[in-house]
């Protein structure tokens, strides 16, 4: 089976446009933040680190995860997702590849995120995402080999640009699951949860 899959789940923002903290919205009784540390782990990923910015998550229960605060969070996701990339190295840690989860998809199947986690540890070179109706979607599964590019990309970039550079190494996994293209957003967006 090989070395287990990191994960970093992106838990940093503000939930503006959602006007609460979306990280402790409820999703079949538990947080949001909570469902993307479960989805994680149920795929077998080890360590989850989980990043906190603007809102303080309190004592919400989110074991076996490792939370690390970034305190640049306003520069963006991409500072966020920089920050558990420094928590694994920290760690000394050295996954094959790492699972990024935003906490506005608490409604992604469990059977999604195994399959794209199963199809990066069998090609754990490749950059994975889902794909839906040929439109590829979250989690995103970053390759070993793309994690310092990513580490050193300027906090409020975007990390579109590398993974064009690197368009030989993506591969989208088919999947039968409309919340890999849905961003829970806005107060209304709620009513689409199952």
């Amino acid at each position: 089976m090989g070395p287990a899959l990191a994960a970093v789940v992106l838990a940093a923002g503000a939930s503006t446009r959602m006007g609460r903290p979306k990280q402790l919205l409820r999703h079949r009784g538990r947080s949001f933040v909570g469902c993307a540390v479960d989805l994680a782990h149920a795929a077998g990923c080890a360590p989850i680190v989980v990043v906190t910015g603007a809102i303080d998550l309190g004592d919400e229960p989110l074991a076996p995860a490792v939370i690390v605060h970034n305190a640049g969070w306003s520069m963006g996701q991409l500072s966020s997702l920089q920050s558990g990339l420094a928590a694994l190295r920290e760690r000394r840690l050295d996954p094959p590849a790492v699972l990024v989860l935003t906490v506005d998809r608490p409604h992604l199947r469990p059977a999604t995120v195994a399959a794209l986690v199963d199809a990066a540890r069998a090609e754990p070179d490749a950059l994975w995402q889902p794909e839906l109706q040929g439109r590829r979607g979250h989690p995103v599964i970053y390759p070993a080999a793309l994690l310092p590019a990513l580490a050193a990309l300027p906090a409020d970039a975007s990390p579109r640009a590398l993974i064009a550079a690197h368009a030989a190494l993506r591969r989208g996994l088919p999947v039968d699951d409309p919340a890999v293209l849905d961003n829970l957003d806005h107060p209304q967006d709620l009513a689409r949860l199952p």
